[in-house]
């Protein structure tokens, strides 16, 4: 370390003879705006090497991995959630198709068939007739249920 010459610092001897040359080829005259020059340019020297520093890029997209796990964590809660409304959705439209064969079973058995039977017609005929509508009526909702499913295919 050179002992002549101190500038908040014991700055080392090619230190000392760095800041000479700068002085003499600059014509400055004080060694404190040198080197407030060389701390400014080191300074803006360590920045720059920061920004295109590999490492601090690879913080950068630590930062962005998070950012994706968090919104991957938040697409599955939601996905769970919609999951769970359409097992509630399902279970009900099972209620109500429940419902309504229940009904149209007992109003069948309770006043079609007994005034159809009183007529002189099979009641196996008439069963053959009651299980023929059904799957009418399931081919024209199973139907309807493609249409829908391809108009919406269509529309994406």
């Amino acid at each position: 370390m050179a002992k002549s010459k101190i500038y908040g610092f014991k700055p080392w001897v090619d230190q000392v003879d760095a800041v000479d040359q700068i002085m003499k080829d600059s014509g400055e005259r004080t060694e404190s705006t040198v080197l407030r020059k060389l701390v400014d340019e080191a300074l803006d020297a360590r920045r720059k090497k920061r920004q295109s520093d590999p490492l601090e890029k690879s913080d950068d997209a630590g930062v962005r991995l998070e950012m994706i796990e968090r919104l991957l964590m938040r697409l599955v809660r939601e996905a769970d959630i919609s999951f769970r409304i359409e097992d509630v959705c399902l279970a009900l439209l099972q209620a109500v198709l429940a419902e309504a064969y229940a009904t149209r079973r007992l109003l069948w058995e309770s006043m079609v068939l007994p005034q159809l039977c009183a007529e002189g017609n099979d009641v196996n005929e008439l069963e053959n007739r009651f299980a023929l509508a059904e799957e009418r009526a399931k081919d024209y909702a199973y139907g309807e249920a493609e249409r829908i499913k391809q108009s919406q295919e269509t529309a994406k």
